[in-house]
């Protein structure tokens, strides 16, 4: 399920600060006729801030106040700058209760504990998969722009897999707040609506690890790290499926 009627190609363009003078006018202008469109804005714009300021444990206090400052008054779809920022800090619960229990230390970006990324990938895909409206930031459908916007974002070359010979299609996918910096989400689905989501965020250590398994409430986590990237692949699989679709993945952006 894609959603490219969702998708405008200028909204990251303004959110990021990069259009001109004239340009921003004639965007906002837009946005003063589409409340629809203003509420997406302001939903990338919110994840924007709270991922320039995402810290290794944010405080529940520091969330409320996000949410205290965002403009009531953008309808009809004022909910979504709100469920923005309470994506982040699901995230944020996450690493800060340890989801992903008993899990150790390995060479995670820069130390980071595994239970940290995987409680991160698991929140995230909880989170999104549920969305029917807007799983995803940027569509399916726009595969190079995600591509190339994510890989300005993240600092370094971003490589979509395709998992189309498994039976998924590209959702989409998202910038999201990773324990130290950032990291982003692909989204796949099947014709029957079963979703899987890798997430993958810049590490700091140039180390290569072998496939890891985790599971959790009904989930499958698989982590692996190459020397530049740590990944996660969660879905509501078995271990075998999801063990077949990380190493196509794991193919696919060697």
């Amino acid at each position: 399920m894609t959603h490219a009627e969702d998708f405008d190609p200028t909204l990251h363009r303004y959110a990021d600060g990069e259009m001109t003078q004239d340009e921003m006018r004639t965007f906002e202008a837009r946005m003063e006729a589409n409340p629809a469109l203003a509420a997406r804005v302001a939903e990338v714009m919110a994840l924007n801030e709270a991922l320039n300021m995402a810290v290794p444990s944010p405080q529940a206090t520091y969330f409320a106040k996000m949410i205290s400052n965002i403009s009531p008054d953008i309808s009809p779809r004022s909910a979504w700058p709100r469920r923005a920022v309470a994506a982040v800090a699901l995230l944020g619960i996450g690493l800060a209760l340890g989801y992903w229990g008993g899990v150790t230390r390995s060479a995670g970006q820069g130390g980071v504990p595994e239970s940290q990324l995987l409680a991160s990938a698991s929140a995230a895909h909880m989170l999104y998969t549920a969305e029917v409206l807007h799983p995803v930031d940027v569509s399916g459908d726009e595969r190079d722009h995600l591509k190339t916007w994510l890989t300005k974002r993240l600092g370094a070359e971003v490589r979509i897999p395709t998992l189309t010979q498994e039976g998924f299609s590209l959702v989409g996918g998202r910038l999201l707040p990773a324990p130290y910096g950032a990291a982003a989400q692909f989204m796949y689905e099947t014709e029957a609506g079963q979703r899987v989501t890798l997430y993958l965020t810049p590490t700091a250590q140039a180390a290569v690890t072998s496939l890891k398994f985790n599971t959790h409430d009904g989930l499958t986590a698989v982590s692996w790290q190459d020397p530049h990237w740590h990944y996660v692949l969660v879905g509501a699989a078995s271990r075998s499926e999801m063990e077949h679709l990380a190493k196509r993945v794991h193919g696919d952006v060697i």
